[in-house]
């Protein structure tokens, strides 16, 4: 069965300028493993993650969520020149899905963070940077020297590796303003561990997330926190779309067993 989906739903999900002003120098690809219910450890999810480093400016998001924009806005644009009976209609079957949808912004030493939650997306301010404490240990990642640095974050102990071989103070998500690159970053109790693929010099389209709310991260966590409390509701209310009541329970148990938030 074909998945249609009218234009106007078209402009709300596909949230991002296709403006390359602004273009990479280098891109860093990190690999993401996560346990999504902290509860189990039977099921991982790994994904590709890409930093694009430009200056003083950097964009943390998943790779896959790159394509799936680029995929979206295609069939989106071809739609659109080939509307069926004066309908604009599109086929989103090929448009790939996405487990990490958090992007991170850096510049000039400041973060902002963007989360998606159903259709509603969020932009907010990194409100307390991460007071590193830079140990005497030292070990080698993908040839590099790395040196070993802790700190906490989100009621979260993590580590992380940084080399000053690479003088750029950043990293994967908000594991950044360290003096050299971070090449991996887990937390302690390791629900969630990021790890150095490749490092390469890359000309790509630095694309921040448009049409998100500008916030804080206490009404972020608050809407987040009402679709924990009621996942099938929160769906209806942002979708329009009613769920059989005998899907209800199932939905409410599928989104409770991804507990595993990264803030």
């Amino acid at each position: 069965m074909r998945f249609y989906i009218f234009i106007s739903l078209l402009l709300s999900s596909i949230l991002y300028s296709q403006s390359d002003t602004l273009k990479s120098q280098f891109e860093v690809i990190y690999r993401i493993k996560m346990f999504p219910d902290t509860l189990s450890k039977n099921n991982v999810i790994e994904e590709d993650l890409s930093l694009l480093i430009k200056d003083n400016k950097s964009l943390f998001k998943s790779n896959k969520k790159a394509i799936r924009d680029s995929i979206a806005f295609a069939v989106g644009k071809k739609s659109f020149e080939n509307p069926v009976d004066g309908k604009v209609m599109l086929d989103m079957r090929n448009v790939p899905g996405v487990n990490f949808k958090s992007e991170v912004y850096f510049e000039n030493g400041k973060q902002t963070i963007y989360k998606e939650l159903l259709k509603n997306r969020f932009s907010y301010p990194l409100e307390d940077a991460i007071k590193w404490e830079i140990g005497f240990e030292t070990k080698m990642i993908a040839s590099y020297l790395c040196k070993k640095a802790t700190g906490k974050y989100r009621n979260r102990n993590y580590i992380v590796w940084f080399t000053d071989a690479v003088p750029i103070p950043d990293g994967p998500y908000v594991f950044k303003g360290l003096p050299g690159l971070v090449l991996e970053a887990y937390d302690t109790k390791d629900y969630i561990n990021f790890s150095i693929v490749r490092f390469k010099k890359a000309e790509k389209p630095i694309v921040i997330m448009k049409d998100a709310t500008p916030t804080k991260y206490a009404t972020f966590h608050k809407a987040r926190q009402n679709f924990i409390d009621n996942p099938s509701g929160t769906f209806t209310n942002q979708t329009g779309l009613s769920v059989k009541p005998s899907d209800i329970s199932r939905m409410n148990n599928t989104a409770r067993r991804f507990n595993n938030y990264i803030d």
